[in-house]
């Protein structure tokens, strides 16, 4: 029996379940900024929320309303919020001549508010919405950040940053794993959205 032989391969095996599991965490973890929660606000009083069109940041023409339409379905399937259809949110914006929302005033979001019959705004933008080339292999990249604003004084109530996807240190290494960009974009959404409940 070759007893040197057996030891490099037993090292060799430890090292790749140490690579495995790193990578396991790396992939599993959702990198945020601090989330600011307003100190002093009842949220009890937020019965429905609309979702503005976020602002695009990103190269993919499509990601903010892709992003959008996800954060629609996280705050409805926590069950907690009404949330208002999009098309009627675009509605009332138009309706109101409102074309840029990132110079929305506190004045026009209580219109839009008031009109919708919504206690708050979530605004926000995508950071990021790409695929990163690494090793020969292409894995998603999601930043967001997002806040509610209460209607009534246009106080910032809630605001986070959250981002996922990229890839763990055996994608890195062989270039594979990592998440479809839908699934990297449910995971930025879903750990931010969830702390608005917390």
């Amino acid at each position: 029996m070759n007893f040197a032989k057996l030891h490099k391969e037993w090292i060799s095996w430890r090292i790749f379940g140490c690579l495995l599991v790193m990578a396991f965490f790396s992939a599993c973890a959702t990198a945020s900024s601090p989330t600011y929660v307003h100190p002093k606000y009842d949220f009890s009083l937020v019965k429905k929320v609309a979702v503005l069109p976020l602002e695009n940041l990103s190269q993919e023409q499509q990601a903010g309303e892709r992003v959008r339409k996800i954060v629609v379905s996280e705050l409805l399937a926590a069950g907690i919020l009404d949330v208002i259809e999009p098309a009627q949110v675009n509605r009332a914006l138009n309706d109101q001549g409102i074309q840029s929302i990132t110079s929305l005033s506190t004045k026009q979001m209580q219109d839009v508010g008031k009109t919708l019959g919504a206690q708050a705004l979530i605004l926000g933008s995508v950071d990021v919405y790409d695929r990163i080339n690494i090793g020969g292999g292409s894995f998603a990249e999601v930043a967001l950040t997002l806040r509610a604003v209460d209607i009534a004084s246009g106080a910032v109530i809630w605001s986070i940053s959250k981002s996922a996807g990229g890839t763990g240190v055996v994608g890195r290494l062989f270039g594979f794993g990592g998440d479809t960009m839908y699934e990297a974009t449910q995971k930025a959404v879903n750990a931010a959205v969830r702390t608005l409940f917390q």
